[in-house]
């Protein structure tokens, strides 16, 4: 038993796995913290009637304190590379997990009418594709002049070589990649044997004692285990205790989450899997950990109806009461109760938060590669957030769809932070607005991977790696120079350029977090014009005289 303890903490502090965990700590408390700065902001915002996420005007604020504090002293870049993006790239690889509570609402706030719903189908199906394909082709043409006017036609990318992503969990992987874990695994005990015994003789004897094969698998599902230690030392007592169930049930869906993560991760390696790529790819993106949360958080709220006897309707809304978390504390300041104002799916709403500021420090990250495509983002967002406010509602409502379905469709991509205020001042269906962006993002998640490679847009600052065990962060395999050179070649800045403003304009916040996950160096461009495509469509949808337009064209 001590032997075992003893190769459990030697594991643990394995320098990729400590930092692993490290970032993962840091991140879970900036997801804390960060709301003593969102929910004060929020609140003031909400008492003033200013429709504004309070999460993006941190976000802009921490970009802006980057760069001035990174022009007054330059080691801040430094800094930030050491502390800060770990922890960024953990929070922006589990941002999903925010989108979790509002796909669950839909539970509660569904189309009761069945003819409606093919009509919405196929109103999102046509806007989708016409909206994907128009802003690529716009970003691209945007970019190609503004470069010929800078005299910096297809410049290629100067990235610093400590630019190291996280590791994707959603990949399509190539065989060459696969074939490679095994041979570099046995380089891996040939270096362990020289360092230890001095001595390749000792290799297998080395093989053999080496930490059991389930320690390790305890170390990389620590989560899971700390997770259900939760929800029995801290959710169920909690809840016999006070009868307030929202603990027990915010560790549930976050065991739902890690669930799934994890599930999809072990397909990605499944060494069974190896000899059908395709086959093994195509799992992976099924098994998508959102579709996957909400499935699992569906049957527990349909589960819960069932034994407490209430409706669908009065569950889900005890998940979540508010639409955002400072309505509910602004709640209970007013005099309200915990209880009738903060449930689970509340508790959600920091994690899309935190993941979005985070946002800030990777624009910061390629401050210099936004600077230099800022007028083409700026361009293609005012085009598209003009096209999308007008021909959508004018789309929806030909296919036949209500009024308050068409004037959802204004605001069919904008992340939901923006476009549920936008969508209630103009009378439209916010349920019906929040499903398009996550249905929105969900298949960006699960075809993206696709989509690039028919395009051949090379956008990944490293090639395909390996995770060594299932670590999240993995271990990077090859050259990362060599990497950027088959990129120079292969991906091409017009089109990594244009592939980030498209994701950020259509997937918003999903697909600005599936690019992180996918290793893109398109990331940066998606989180700005996700920012900058929302922020003009909120605008536009305020302006009187867009509103009443906006209105006339749905009630026609």
């Amino acid at each position: 038993m001590i032997s075992l303890i003893q190769q459990l903490f030697r594991s643990l502090q394995e320098p990729t796995t400590a930092k692993r965990y490290r970032d993962a700590g840091i991140g879970l408390a900036f997801t804390v913290g960060n709301q003593l700065v969102v929910l004060p902001i929020q609140i003031t915002l909400n008492l003033h009637s200013i429709n504004i996420p309070a999460s993006i005007l941190v976000m802009l604020l921490c970009l802006f304190l980057m760069v001035v504090a990174n022009y007054i002293h330059g080691g801040t870049a430094e800094l930030y590379s050491k502390h800060i993006r770990g922890p960024t790239d953990f929070l922006g690889r589990h941002m999903s997990y925010g989108f979790v509570a509002s796909f669950i609402m839909l539970n509660r706030d569904h189309i009761s009418d069945a003819i409606a719903v093919p009509k919405i189908a196929g109103v999102f199906l046509v806007t989708t594709l016409a909206s994907y394909a128009c802003s690529f082709l716009v970003a691209w043409g945007s970019f190609d002049l503004e470069q010929r006017v800078r005299g910096q036609r297809t410049k290629s990318f100067d990235l610093e070589s400590n630019k190291s992503w996280p590791s994707p969990s959603t990949a399509w992987p190539t065989p060459s990649t696969d074939r490679a874990s095994k041979p570099l695994s046995h380089l891996s005990r040939i270096s362990v044997a020289l360092v230890k015994n001095g001595s390749l003789t000792s290799i297998e004897s080395t093989e053999k004692v080496s930490t059991p094969q389930f320690i390790d698998l305890i170390v990389h599902t620590a989560p899971l285990w700390i997770c259900v230690l939760l929800i029995g030392v801290v959710g169920i007592p909690a809840y016999f205790a006070t009868n307030y169930e929202t603990p027990f049930e915010v560790l549930c869906f976050i065991l739902f989450w890690i669930l799934s993560v994890q599930f999809q991760r072990s397909l990605r390696n499944s060494c069974r899997l190896l000899q059908h790529p395709r086959l093994r790819s195509t799992l992976v993106i099924l098994t998508n950990p959102v579709m996957i949360s909400w499935a699992l958080g569906s049957a527990y709220l349909w589960i819960k109806t069932a034994y407490t006897h209430h409706t669908i309707a009065t569950v889900v809304t005890e998940f979540r009461r508010h639409t955002t978390l400072a309505e509910g504390m602004a709640a209970i300041l007013g005099g309200g109760s915990i209880k009738n104002n903060i449930g689970a799916g509340d508790l959600s709403g920091p994690v899309l938060d935190a993941g979005i500021i985070c946002l800030g420090f990777k624009m910061f990250e390629y401050r210099k590669e936004l600077w230099e495509s800022f007028t083409t983002v700026l361009t293609t967002c005012a085009l598209l957030a003009i096209a999308n406010v007008f021909l959508n509602v004018m789309i929806g409502r030909a296919m036949g769809l209500e009024a308050a379905d068409a004037i959802a469709f204004a605001a069919r991509s904008v992340t939901i932070a923006l476009g549920v205020p936008a969508i209630q001042n103009l009378g439209g269906s916010t349920t019906l607005m929040s499903a398009t962006v996550i249905f929105g993002g969900i298949i960006f998640q699960m075809a993206g991977d696709w989509v690039f490679s028919l395009l051949r847009i090379n956008d990944r600052a490293c090639q395909q790696n390996i995770d060594d065990g299932g670590s999240s962060n993995g271990e990077k395999i090859g050259d990362e120079k060599e990497s950027q050179k088959i990129t120079r070649v292969e991906g091409g800045e017009i089109a990594i350029v244009a592939a980030g403003i498209t994701v950020g304009i259509n997937a918003a916040a999903m697909g600005t977090s599936h690019l992180i996950e996918r290793d893109s160096k398109a990331t940066a461009y998606s989180a700005l014009s996700m920012t900058v495509f929302g922020a003009m469509t909120v605008a536009l949808t305020a302006l009187p005289g867009v509103s009443g337009s906006i209105t006339f064209l749905a009630s026609r």
